[in-house]
């Protein structure tokens, strides 16, 4: 197997190896509760009859190989766990946006008897995803009027 292939199979298998990065952050913009588990967190397109807001919420999540799928996965995932430990158990869902974090490269420049050799280069583009939106939390009855 040439140097090249080597040294691309190597990159290849690292950068497919690497784990999706997730990151968020919360806000608190009404009175907190106890934190919840991020698995009882439920999101929601349209308001609910009643409700109370607790923070808003945002989250990213980035890989190079990952499936828009994925990222939208991970997201989700962060946005509840940001929503959880404010005490939602709720997230009013503003929406999604992908974005591109910038792009990762190589470059191969094979020597054969100190001659310049012929050049190889690799790149790709960084994506993300993010999400946001209100961690509101949501009683289990209404309250009586």
């Amino acid at each position: 197997m040439g140097m090249f292939r080597k040294v691309m199979l190597f990159v290849s298998a690292m950068a497919l190896a690497g784990c999706t990065l997730s990151d968020g952050s919360n806000l608190v913009i009404g009175t907190p509760r106890a934190p919840t588990n991020p698995a009882d967190v439920k999101i929601y397109t349209v308001l609910p009859a009643h409700y109370e807001k607790i923070a808003i919420v945002s989250a990213e999540s980035r890989n190079d190989f990952a499936s828009q799928q994925n990222l939208t996965d991970h997201a989700i995932e962060q946005l509840k766990k940001e929503a959880a430990k404010v005490g939602a158990n709720g997230i009013l869902l503003n929406g999604f946006g992908n974005y591109q974090v910038g792009s990762n490269g190589a470059i191969v420049i094979p020597r054969t008897g100190g001659a310049p050799g012929l050049g190889y280069a690799a790149t790709t583009a960084s994506m993300g995803m993010q999400a946001s939106g209100v961690a509101i939390y949501v009683p289990s009855k209404a309250p009586e009027k």
